[in-house]
């Protein structure tokens, strides 16, 4: 895979950004994350020269996302497509299992606080098992959520970067995605998407199916066609598209 391509045609794209790890550094908890200064004025450009053709994809609530890109306000599929906001407004696009979530809720926050340095994030839809204070407790945590999830086969369970998260539907990134290119501005148009995580593959098959184009930030394997090597490579990339769409 190779650095990204330069793309010049402004109506001929439709942008899918992932955050944390691909528009944000990675930070040791949630809440701890800095947003680089350029990141919003970029989203803002492009996002303006291509008629709102610009979504993020996360696995964060949509709430959090619009405050941490305050004031920018864009459409976005948030707990890994659970929810999404789009030109319709807010919507959940599947039904979630609250009653067996709530009840590993319980075991797992009993969990945590046997072992500080842990952190249980309750999010709508969806629990993260986040480690990265206490790495090697990662066999552990991973095997206590497989364990929990096992009698459920309606959920998933994903192995991210120093997380183990547990949602409590079946939609995905690639959802989101394929819900976001049915409808205007992205229908029609050929779909970019940037992802670091395992959580973003899904999304990865979904935008090569489309014909559209994928990369990865940072390493690991992937099915991604691009890489880019990090954090700040893609958003000096991301940032002189805006520029160049900006000027045409």
């Amino acid at each position: 895979m190779d650095f990204l391509p330069s793309l010049s045609n402004v109506g001929a794209y439709a942008f899918f950004l992932d955050f944390d790890g691909t528009l944000t550094e990675i930070a040791d908890t949630p809440a701890a994350v800095v947003v680089d200064p350029r990141l919003p004025a970029a989203l803002a450009s492009l996002s303006a020269s291509t008629g709102g053709a610009v979504a993020i994809v996360t696995g964060r609530e949509i709430g959090t996302i619009d405050r941490l890109l305050s004031p920018l306000r864009l459409p976005v599929a948030g707990v890994h497509g659970y929810e999404l906001r789009d030109a319709g407004g807010f919507r959940l696009t599947e039904a979630s299992d609250e009653a067996a979530g709530a009840r590993i809720e319980s075991l797992l926050a009993e969990f945590v606080a046997q072992n500080p340095g842990l952190l249980l994030e309750k999010k709508r839809g969806a629990l993260a098992l986040h480690y990265r204070l206490r790495p090697e407790l990662e066999a552990l945590c991973l095997a206590l959520v497989r364990e929990l999830a096992d009698p459920l086969p309606g959920f998933i369970l994903t192995h991210g970067k120093m997380v183990v998260e547990l949602r409590l539907h079946r939609a995905t990134k690639g959802t989101a995605i394929g819900l976001f290119m049915q409808q205007q501005p992205f229908q029609g148009r050929v779909p970019f998407f940037a992802g670091d995580d395992a959580t973003d593959e899904d999304a990865m098959v979904v935008v090569n199916a489309l014909g559209g184009i994928t990369a990865k930030v940072g390493p690991g394997e992937s099915a991604a066609q691009y890489r880019i090597p990090d954090v700040p490579s893609f958003l000096s990339w991301l940032s002189a598209t805006a520029d160049t769409f900006e000027g045409l």
